[in-house]
């Protein structure tokens, strides 16, 4: 199965690059009229714009370069604005990662198609005879050409990445780029405004409508790796709780991947499964608090033991509160531990009044608990792992929620 989505995507990449190419030479050909003005100013701020890039979730990045590409369209016509795309494929950053070859050949290929059918279709529509830069039809014009490059770079993007981890198309296109609609009119407008300004005052305006609009995305830039810098360091302290347990150590990741399990097979959007994975590998923060000689207890928790442990909910909610991107959800963490009957900690809330989040939480917990060792007692095997669920769902367990569970489970243990 492995293999052959391997080979699917591989053949992807290269029909995408084949046409791109097609498509590159094609424009070449057909449209001489190169500036090489054009190519040199705006090439040179479509490569530093594409090289401050900011990453998205899954894969890609979001930059300012398109409105640079589409200025030069609107400036100089198709083939100017081809080469300056085909400039921007040469991402530094990406060269000294060591980003495999198909990526590279894939990035080429679905920029060259993007830009190049939306420069074509743009050229066919435009009237470059008009004498009113503002031209209310010409201007709709730059807005198509704007939308019909977004929607073929995202959705071919949105396929590499359907093909590669097996989500939906349209799953992963919202995930990833529906949010982005918006910035796109943003590029469409940067565009004509740097058009505009560099047809009456020439092409020193350029450091004050591009230059500025780069620095903007550097900004963002750092913002996203200062979230995940954060995220990081929560990690480790993760870690560090989990190592004060030998018989927990990598409990959350594990309880991650289990919850995004559960929520693909409950049809949760992208974003969510993300926001979700962030809460699980944070689930258990609050352990920090517990003293050592209550996690390293031998027997069975007494009942101060488990006063003590019944905190951690807590203490992990005021903590993942704090921290912007994940406080939407972080009652899912003081919830982990409630049951659906009402008998469970820290608050005895019950049914509706627990956050889905929580409920997937406190089945992926519970299951990465039953089939894990411990000192008083042995890991349980999935078919034992089922029947606990199934006994447990309408009282403790969300029965959706276990059922999607007990799905996966069975799916699993047919295949072994």
């Amino acid at each position: 199965m492995v293999e052959k989505k391997a080979l699917v995507l591989k053949i992807y990449v290269y029909v995408v690059f084949l046409i791109g190419l097609s498509i590159f030479l094609y424009i070449l050909i057909s449209y001489k009229n190169i500036s090489l003005l054009g190519v040199v100013l705006f090439g040179m701020l479509i490569f530093i714009a594409d090289n401050l890039s900011a990453p998205l979730p899954k894969t890609g990045s979001v930059s300012v370069n398109f409105g640079i590409s589409l200025a030069s369209l609107i400036l100089f016509g198709p083939s100017t604005a081809i080469i300056v795309t085909f400039i921007s494929i040469f991402n530094i950053r990406e060269i000294i990662k060591r980003i495999p070859y198909y990526r590279h050949i894939f990035n080429a290929g679905q920029y060259l198609i993007s830009m190049g059918i939306a420069s074509l279709v743009f050229e066919l529509m435009y009237n470059r005879e008009v004498s009113n830069f503002f031209n209310p039809v010409n201007l709709s014009y730059i807005l198509a050409a704007a939308y019909i490059f977004f929607f073929l770079n995202t959705i071919l993007t949105a396929g590499a990445i359907s093909i590669s981890e097996g989500i939906g198309l349209a799953n992963v296109w919202i995930f990833n780029f529906a949010w982005l609609i918006p910035f796109q009119l943003f590029l469409a407008a940067m565009a004509i405004a740097i058009s505009f300004l560099y047809r009456l005052y020439g092409p020193f305006t350029l450091l004050f409508t591009s230059l500025p609009l780069i620095i903007a995305q550097y900004t963002y830039l750092l913002r996203v790796k200062e979230r995940r810098a954060l995220l990081n360091s929560i990690m480790q302290i993760v870690k560090i709780v989990e190592a004060k347990d030998p018989y927990t150590a990598g409990h959350s990741v594990r309880v991650a991947e289990y919850s995004e399990k559960i929520a693909r097979e409950l049809k949760l959007n992208e974003y969510d499964i993300e926001l979700l994975i962030n809460l699980a590998n944070l689930h258990d923060l609050g352990k920090i608090q517990i003293d050592l000689s209550i996690l390293n207890k031998p027997g069975k928790f007494n009942q101060e033991d488990w006063e003590e442990v019944k905190k951690h909910p807590v203490v992990g909610y005021d903590i993942v509160k704090e921290i912007t991107f994940l406080k939407s959800e972080a009652k899912s963490i003081l919830y982990h531990h409630e049951r659906i009957d009402g008998s469970g900690y820290p608050y005895g809330v019950k049914g509706e009044e627990i956050p889905l989040f929580a409920k997937i939480l406190a089945v992926a917990d519970s299951y990465d608990a039953m089939t894990t060792s411990r000192p008083y007692r042995n890991a349980r095997s999935n078919s034992e792992a089922i029947i606990e669920l199934k006994n447990n769902s309408g009282t403790q367990f969300d029965i959706n929620v276990a059922g999607a569970m007990i799905e996966i489970l069975k799916r699993e243990m047919a295949k072994s």
